[in-house]
């Protein structure tokens, strides 16, 4: 059995690991086997170095995850590895990307620079999706606000209002200029530090609550919501 394929690009560490998680959740009870990747290198010299495998034998279902290093490189990434992904039978590509350090003034600009790339590239193709997890993939760990209290039971939403005024379950997250000044504010307030390094990045992924993040948090994140439908439409 030849197995539905897909490659999802991201722009980071972190973002390959939720997205490796998402698709395994996601999938529940489904086979589904995962490769991750990373690109090395400039935009003149991309290299692809294997990274981790995940096959399960006979799993309908086959993702590959390629790690980008940076939001810059997601969209010319992609462009590069197109056509080859469409040749080997690719179902479809779907890239996930941040606006930060940009503005959120700037995101229809980015947004209509992506859909103006699209329009050309598109047609000669399996299909591209890429959406924007607006300021960052942190805001979407904000709005899952379950987990604090599970890396520190003092960090419930009324102590993080109390402290910082910032109301996890009413803001909009997608409205935050910066997600992970956020984190880094929230776990001050038990002398913890949040970076982007790898260990605090599986902490979080490991502990979200993702029947809450996949059916309850789609309804008011919406950029959450158009990556998590195009995982869903890809496993049936």
């Amino acid at each position: 059995m030849t197995p539905k394929k897909i490659a999802c690009f991201v722009e980071g560490q972190t973002e390959l690991i939720f997205v490796e998680k998402l698709f395994q959740e996601i999938a529940g009870s489904k086979k589904i086997s995962i490769e991750t990747c990373k690109f090395q290198g400039g935009k003149a010299n991309r290299i692809i170095q294997p990274h981790k495998s995940c096959t399960i034998k006979d799993a309908p279902f086959f993702v590959l995850l390629y790690d980008c290093g940076c939001d810059s490189h997601v969209v010319s990434d992609i462009g590069k590895q197109h056509e080859s992904l469409t040749n080997k039978g690719y179902e479809k590509i779907i890239g996930l990307r941040d606006l930060y350090p940009k503005s959120l003034s700037e995101k229809g600009q980015v947004e209509r620079g992506i859909k103006g790339w699209l329009k050309l590239v598109q047609p000669r193709g399996i299909p591209i999706y890429i959406t924007l997890a607006v300021m960052e993939i942190e805001a979407w760990f904000l709005a899952e606000w379950h987990y604090f209290d599970k890396l520190d039971s003092r960090l419930t939403p009324d102590f993080i209002l109390q402290e910082l005024r910032l109301d996890l379950k009413n803001i909009d997250v997608e409205q935050r200029p910066h997600p992970s000044q956020d984190l880094k504010d929230i776990y001050r307030l038990v002398s913890r530090k949040y970076d982007k390094n790898e260990k605090a990045s599986q902490e979080i992924i490991n502990n979200l609550d993702y029947d809450f993040l996949y059916l309850e948090l789609v309804n008011s994140v919406k950029q959450l919501q158009r990556f998590i439908d195009e995982i869903e439409s890809f496993l049936v």
